[in-house]
């Protein structure tokens, strides 16, 4: 039986991942590296689709020099994150973030399909 994701209470930026709070006073953590990596905008999902790609993605992301991204809101359901630089414009639900937190595949095994839902 899958677990019950909590309510997200609070998010701190730390040098090299952020720390996440919720109700049930849980606290996880998710590498930047982590979150660039499963971005889920239609530019950088695509890549997860075959492994040669995703490391190529892994590798562009490990990059990257680390800085904290500002957090923009996006709704009641969902975090953007804005770096200095690479992609900032994955729509990160706070689902997503919880897989990425419990060490899930964010993705669930499934690869990206651009197109009608």
């Amino acid at each position: 039986m899958a677990q019950q994701m909590p309510k997200l209470v609070r998010i701190e930026r730390r040098e090299t991942d952020l720390h996440l709070t919720y109700e049930d006073e849980q606290e996880l953590t998710v590498l930047y590296h982590d979150l660039r990596h499963a971005c889920p905008c239609a530019h950088c999902s695509p890549l997860r689709n075959e492994d040669e790609t995703s490391l190529k993605l892994r590798s562009q992301v490990e990059s990257f020099k680390l800085h904290k991204p500002s957090i923009n809101p996006v709704g009641h359901y969902a975090l953007n994150f804005i770096w200095e630089n690479g992609c900032s414009n994955g729509i990160f639900r706070f689902e997503r973030i919880w897989d990425l937190a419990n060490r899930r595949d964010p993705d669930h095994g499934k690869p990206y399909v651009h197109g009608a839902w």
